[in-house]
């Protein structure tokens, strides 16, 4: 036990050390890849039939604003100011990444539902059916 008490006192100071190297000299440019499922790292501009394709049209307008705020982060001053620029990228990307899950989740819930339950006003009892075309409502006073 007081092995690896002493063992991590010794390498504490120098994984804060290392990190702080990281954060200021290190750092590392975001890639396009680590965003982007494998099928669309080099996806290009939809063209003839493949304008149809939305799913990548939808990466490659997200590639090509990758593209653009990568190219800001680039031309900016000074190794801080940019280092947090990768970060405001990354974050956005995650979230976009996020949003996008999101919606993919909810169009496939939607596709296992079975159609009766979709639309509950529509042909689940006959008689429903009969009575929404003669706009009868039961608790209407005459």
């Amino acid at each position: 036990m007081k092995k690896i008490l002493l063992l991590s006192l010794l390498l504490f100071p120098l994984c804060a050390y290392a990190d702080h190297i990281q954060s200021t000299e290190g750092f590392y440019e975001p890639e396009w890849k680590d965003f982007v499922p494998p099928a669309y790292v080099d996806v290009a501009e939809p063209k003839g039939l493949g304008k149809f394709n939305d799913t990548a049209a939808y990466w490659y307008k997200r590639r090509v604003e990758f593209d653009t705020e990568i190219q800001k982060c680039r031309d900016t001053e000074g190794n801080d100011l940019k280092v947090a620029c990768y970060q405001k990228l990354k974050a956005k990307q995650y979230q976009k990444n996020s949003d996008y899950n999101a919606r993919l989740e909810a169009i496939e819930k939607q596709k296992m539902m079975p159609a009766d339950f979709q639309n509950p006003t529509g042909n689940m009892l006959p008689l429903g059916g009969f009575a929404n075309m003669l706009r009868y409502q039961p608790n209407e006073l005459r």
